[in-house]
Order: C-alpha cells, then structure tokens, then sequence
C-alpha cells in the first residue's frame, strides 16, 4: 500500500522511545519527546536530503512509523492500537552540532527540536505494509547504512515504550486523524554521520527500505 507525502496529514515524531537512545543521552524519560514536523520536511525515498553547510553533525536515525487509519483524541492503548493501519519507515535526520536549536548549552535537557526540523530532514517511505499482530513488532532488526556502511544497528526488543502505549501518549496531545503518521523513535548512536555522505539507506525488518540521496548546500 502507498502514502505519498501528499497525501500524509501530520507528522508526529516521538523521541527518547529506545532504552538505547536514553542511555546515549544519560537521560530517564517518563513519556516521550514530541515534536510535528512541517510539510517542507517531508520527503520520500529516492528525493535528497539537503543539508545546509551551516549545520554539522547530521545522524540519521530509522524509525518504525505507524499510519494511522482512523480518527482518534485522547485514546486508550487498546483504542489506539485499533487505530493503526500500518507502519513504515522514517529517517530522523538530526543536526546535532551547536547550531541550530540548542538554546541553552548548559540546560540538563534538550529545550528546542529546531536542529530536527530543517526541510527535507524528515524522509519517509511511502510504501507502508498493512499491521499485523503487536508481537510481530516486539523484536524487529533496525539498521542504517551510510554510503554501504553500518552505522546504525539495533532491534525494536529495545524500545523502552510499547506502540501503543506511544500511539496512545501522542493521541493525549494532538488529534490524530486518518493518514497522519506517527514516528516511534530510534535506536541511536550513529557510527558513521551524513555530514560527507552522498546516500543514506534505513531499513527494518518486514518493512522494507527507505534510500535517500544527499545534496550539501
């Protein structure tokens, strides 16, 4: 089955879902990070990520994505869990330097997602495969590859949040409505950075592969 960006309402990300990523970030989360990405930051498999040259340390991060198939606000794990339709992939392109979105270097936390939301930093596959039982998702390979290296290797097993506990978390703050996506985080640290990339290729088991070529600007 088929969503093109077109046809994507909004964009939930979820951070801080991977018990990998926390440790990364020595930070204990009681729920998720949030973020919507804009419509210029959606692009699909085989468009470019621009990077500006005003940014550096760019990870990519592969993200189980959930579509959702009907409307749902404030909705239990069970009811947001019947709202799924399917899931894809997403890339969670991050600049992680110093600029942008880092307010305050000194904060204990994270204060700003603005180094996420630059255009084109928010790939997404548009084929999607339609859902299947939860534990079918319980211990599924995650793996980024830039230019044919690993640079990102984990499993779903290490998510620290069930999907539809995260569904259901996202639901509590925004209204989801049919073919809004919501991406369920990644496994974090990235070997290898897109900052001298030409491609980046994410993929998860079961659900395909997302490609992206990569223009520095």
């Amino acid at each position: 089955m088929n969503l093109t960006k077109d046809k994507i309402g909004k964009f939930v990300a979820l951070g801080g879902t991977f018990q990998t990523h926390q440790q990364e970030k020595d930070r204990t989360y009681r729920w998720p990070d949030l973020w919507v990405v804009p419509s210029e930051g959606m692009i699909n498999e085989g468009e470019a990520i621009e990077i500006p040259e005003r940014v550096n340390k760019v990870k990519p991060g592969a993200e189980i994505t959930a579509i959702i198939g009907e409307d749902i606000y404030n909705a239990s794990e069970r009811e947001a869990w019947d709202a799924i339709k399917g899931f894809t992939i997403s890339n969670d392109v991050t600049a992680s330097g110093d600029w942008p979105g880092w307010s305050d270097p000194d904060h204990g936390m994270i204060t700003g997602v603005g180094y996420k939301l630059l255009p084109t930093f928010s790939p997404i596959l548009s084929e999607f495969v339609e859902k299947e039982d939860e534990a079918d998702y319980e211990n599924l390979d995650v793996e980024v590859r830039v230019d044919g290296e690993v640079s990102v290797s984990g499993s779903t097993a290490q998510m620290g949040f069930s999907i539809p506990e995260m569904v259901s978390f996202a639901s509590k703050i925004c209204k989801l409505n049919e073919n809004d996506v919501v991406a369920l985080g990644d496994p974090g640290s990235p070997s290898k950075l897109l900052d001298d990339a030409d491609s980046v290729t994410c993929k998860i088991d079961g659900l395909g592969e997302l490609t992206n070529h990569i223009k520095h600007v």
